[in-house]
């Protein structure tokens, strides 16, 4: 039993930390639809903790995040998660050049349920 409590303890400790705190390491620049509008890529990354800040993920839908951001710049998953990659270009993954901030939405009903950032930002 104690062995069992030692290794639920051990995959728990390891888990990321929220998307708002890794987003911190991305930049602490004001967000507004207007300025990530014409923000390049690099910019973009430094107002994702405000962004995330600034609104209640929860209660928007993947249209929501359309309007606010423009039309995805990445692919995750589904055309339904709107997708941007954001921050430096020198960071690489399976998803392009840059960070992906991917918005996950159920698909029924559209509504924003998690938000990862691809790779995590260390």
């Amino acid at each position: 039993m104690m062995g069992w409590v030692l290794a639920m303890t051990g995959l728990f400790g390891c888990s990321p930390p929220p998307v708002s705190e890794q987003a911190k390491l991305l930049g602490a620049r004001e967000f507004s639809k207007e300025a990530w509008a014409t923000a390049s890529q690099e910019k973009r990354g430094e107002m994702v903790y405000s962004f995330l800040s600034q609104h209640d993920l929860k209660s928007l839908t993947s249209g929501d995040v359309r309007t606010l951001l423009g039309t995805p710049t990445g692919y995750y998953d589904y055309n339904e998660n709107p997708a941007y990659l954001v921050g430096s270009s020198s960071v690489e993954s399976d998803y392009g050049k840059g960070y992906l901030l991917a918005f996950v939405a159920d698909k029924s009903s559209g509504k924003i349920v998690g938000v990862k950032i691809i790779p995590e930002p260390k």
